[in-house]
């Protein structure tokens, strides 16, 4: 009983200072350049929900690297890409949100950074696919991935230059 009074007070102190885990939705942004920072990832749950993969796509840079997200979403195997490039990251999703009869994503402990021109955001994603199945396959998968998203001031506005996730 003590250690869930601890745990209660401590999470209360952490609520009241701000140091609380955000949800990207709930991100309250300090300045302009966060404001546009934010505005720009939600695009990529707002996609997801709507199955647009243009408004997915919307936040990336041309020349965007994304490390390891194969690995985690598409088809894992011994020669599977590691990285990957705007096109084939297009693709990816598109395949996804083909293969889904529903499909959310959900950013958690979000955190940003601003520095000049450049930003680094991190976060936790949650992504819950539901499909057609057969009765011996699972009808819905969970995917869970800590992804840092690197963003470069471009005249187009904001754009992930880098994304990796972990």
């Amino acid at each position: 009983m003590m250690y869930r009074s601890m745990a209660l007070g401590i999470g209360l102190i952490l609520a009241t200072s701000g140091c609380a885990p955000q949800n990207l939705e709930t991100y309250k942004p300090k300045d302009q350049d966060e404001v546009f920072i934010v505005s720009a990832l939600l695009r990529i749950p707002e996609g997801i929900k709507s199955r647009s993969v243009d408004m997915i796509m919307q936040p990336y840079a041309d020349d965007v690297y994304v490390g390891n997200f194969q690995k985690y979403l598409g088809v894992a195997g011994p020669t599977a890409p590691l990285s990957l490039s705007r096109q084939e990251l297009r693709a990816a999703y598109a395949e996804l949100l083909k293969a889904s009869k529903e499909i959310s994503m959900t950013v958690k402990d979000f955190r940003l950074t601003v520095s000049g021109n450049r930003a680094t955001a991190e976060a936790s994603t949650e992504l819950l696919l539901k499909r057609e199945a057969t009765k011996k396959e699972a009808k819905e998968d969970f995917f869970r991935n800590e992804v840092t998203w690197r963003m470069r001031h471009t005249p187009a506005g904001w754009k992930i230059v880098e994304e990796m996730w972990q």
